[in-house]
């Protein structure tokens, strides 16, 4: 069977043999358990709070699956939640915090799903990371307007969009440093982006109940 050689700690095929690439992803269910933990004191937004950390978890058994299996059905259990979670987040922002309505927010995500798949046709550019820079886009955008609109998750959103500038750093540098730290950094990803979906969702929650409340 054929596999899926990305990443700089991986040097033969085979189960496990991405050992710290693989626990890293225990950071995600980490994440997991705070936003479901703090979803219980978000009012209204309770349910949609525990989908998000559900699709949290989603990701980290995902992304374990894949750094342990390495094969290609594996990959596409690592893709298909990150971009569930997007899309899911995206709408839950676009129609309960800021009122668009189910036509403009289908357009939305429908452009956010094609500038992914544009970005994604270049995986040369920054280790494959270009795919996420839309996502980064949108977060500091959704950060900065909530800043002007005064809410209270702005902190965590601009927070999150920061962090995660951080984290596409080490996901890119990965395969660059090889030849002087075997190990090489995409675990630094996984950890990092635990915090970057923690943060995120924390501050959707802020900034939804700062505006039930007004």
């Amino acid at each position: 069977m054929s596999y899926v050689d990305l990443y700089c700690e991986r040097l033969a095929p085979g189960l496990m043999a991405e050992p710290v690439n693989t626990l890293s992803n225990l950071a995600f269910f980490a994440a997991a358990w705070l936003v479901w933990r703090r979803a219980a004191s978000a009012g209204a937004w309770r349910a949609r709070g525990r989908l998000l950390a559900a699709l949290i978890a989603l990701i980290g058994a995902g992304s374990f699956t894949f750094h342990a299996f390495a094969t290609t059905w594996a990959e596409a259990l690592d893709e298909f939640p990150i971009l569930l979670f997007q899309l899911v987040f995206l709408g839950l922002y676009f129609r309960g915090v800021t009122g668009w309505g189910r036509a403009a927010v289908a357009g939305f995500l429908a452009a956010f799903v094609a500038a992914g798949v544009g970005a994604a046709g270049f995986p040369a550019v920054l280790n494959g990371s270009l795919v996420y820079l839309p996502a980064l886009a949108v977060l500091s955008a959704i950060g900065a307007g909530e800043a002007v609109a005064r809410r209270d998750g702005w902190p965590c959103l601009l927070g999150a969009a920061g962090t995660f500038v951080v984290s596409v750093g080490f996901r890119s540098a990965d395969l660059a440093v090889c030849p002087r730290f075997a190990l090489g950094t995409h675990f630094l990803w996984h950890l990092i982006n635990a915090m970057v979906l923690a943060l995120a969702v924390l501050g959707l929650l802020l900034s939804a109940r700062s505006g039930e409340t007004r």
